[in-house]
């Protein structure tokens, strides 16, 4: 199967000088202002704002109408998110556009390579005095790589984190994914990998979340250090476990939160938020694409109280991370049995069980 996949990088502009960077700080102020003008019309009507709302734009600006346009686009594409809770039944507030951050396409710039210490320059329109700022920025050992093999996307974004300028660029390229032999996989918490064949990867994430993650203070520089920690500790086991020989096999989870309040404690509560499964689901499908094979979502209603060998269903069924059917006497982790039961959705098949440690199997009788 041929598929395009894309993949986005940032680079520094902390090279150019005070004067360009204030020029990145003023065009700021005046697209925010742009976004969050859409953004009220929108809102308030219940409708998409149009061009004509560019043309009527009832404040004193600099901006040229195509930056004005372009910061409609970029409002329309919050109110679409808005739109969208609403129609579920949703009461979403008013959204306020306070993070920097401008989606520009190649009308606003053009990027050129450096001929001196400096290995790109990003040359920006200047609406307001009608010429081209020149930005530097320097590449580094993993975006050359995209650079070489991949081609970039005409669109950019402009960011500001931590009190710095980076400009985002995307870039492209056409892969074939393979199918190859399928594989259950279980996402958790206390053991981040477990595999329909009996592999247990990542028994350590619980650990950094736990004693790590959880003694910070939240928002702090210790507590943003930890949180990159556990990514690349999460990068690290999933690189291992998606080696391109199989197919992963994932559960879909969604609304994982939903129905919880209060019944989770505030401890419970407090660790899934740090668990970040849409980033692992997340790396997971990005690895595939490097690797070039396919994978495949299933439901994951029940995965993880049904024996995958009777096919009984209890909740009683599983004690933490311990299985044991109550029909069959069926034993194994119970984590491993998810991943076996997330094959056999996608195969429609019972698979031949693996080997149990043999304990005697507890007879009982109803009524």
């Amino acid at each position: 199967m041929q598929s395009s996949i894309k993949r986005s990088l940032l680079f520094s502009l902390d090279f150019s000088n005070t004067g360009k960077l204030s020029f990145l700080e003023n065009l700021w102020q005046e697209y925010q202002k742009a976004c969050q003008y859409f953004v009220d019309v929108g809102y308030e009507t219940k409708t998409l704002p149009s061009y004509k709302h560019v043309k009527s734009y009832p404040y004193q600006t600099w901006l040229s109408k195509r930056y004005l346009g372009c910061a409609l686009q970029q409002a329309k594409a919050i109110l679409k998110s808005l739109f969208s809770k609403l129609k579920k039944g949703k009461n979403p507030q008013k959204p306020l556009i306070k993070k920097p951050a401008l989606k520009l396409d190649s009308r606003f710039y053009r990027i050129e390579k450096g001929r001196n210490s400096f290995d790109f320059w990003l040359f920006l329109r200047d609406p307001q005095n009608q010429r081209w700022i020149a930005l530097p920025f320097k590449s580094y050992e993993y975006a050359n790589n995209y650079f070489r093999d991949w081609k970039l996307c005409s669109d950019i974004e402009l960011l500001k984190r931590d009190g710095k300028w980076y400009i985002k660029l995307i870039f492209e390229k056409e892969v074939k994914l393979e199918s190859k032999k399928p594989k259950g996989i279980d996402i958790g918490y206390r053991k981040l990998i477990a595999t329909s064949e009996g592999e247990v990867f990542g028994r350590e994430v619980k650990e950094v979340i736990e004693k790590r993650i959880e003694p910070k203070k939240q928002g702090s520089r210790r507590w943003k250090r930890a949180k990159h920690y556990l990514k690349t500790e999460i990068n690290r086991i999933l690189k291992k476990v998606i080696d391109g020989s199989f197919s992963p096999v994932l559960e879909g989870l969604k609304n994982l939160k939903k129905g919880k309040s209060g019944v989770w404690s505030r401890v419970v509560n407090r660790r899934f938020n740090h668990w970040l499964y849409g980033y692992v689901l997340k790396r997971i499908k990005e690895l595939c694409e490097v690797v070039g094979v396919q994978y495949h979502i299933v439901p994951s209603a029940y995965t993880s109280r049904a024996c995958p060998e009777c096919g009984y269903q209890d909740k009683l069924n599983r004690n933490g991370e311990y299985f044991k059917c109550l029909r069959c006497g069926y034993e194994e982790d119970a984590d491993v049995v998810g991943a076996r039961n997330v094959l056999m959705r996608f195969t429609r098949e019972l698979i031949v069980p693996l080997p149990a440690k043999p304990r005697p199997v507890e007879y009982f009788s109803i009524g």
